[in-house]
């Protein structure tokens, strides 16, 4: 994979979960934290197959994972 694709795929500041099948990138799971005076913090697990984004989910303290949509 060229660096050009790695930082288009990659351009955003986070942590980053990669699957790799004969060296090609074909999912990514982005880990954020969630920060708002009205909800309590936590991080979100976005994972993205071939660009789209097919699963989401919030992770907070105290709670079940909860599925985004």
């Amino acid at each position: 994979m060229k660096i050009e694709e790695l930082r288009e795929n990659f351009s955003e500041n986070g942590l980053y979960a990669v699957r790799v099948e004969n060296g090609a990138i074909v999912s990514h799971c982005c880990i954020r934290c969630l920060q708002s005076q009205q909800r309590k913090s936590g991080a979100v697990l976005f994972y993205f197959c071939n660009g789209l984004l097919t699963e989401d989910f919030i992770l907070r303290e105290d709670e079940f994972a909860t599925e985004v949509a």
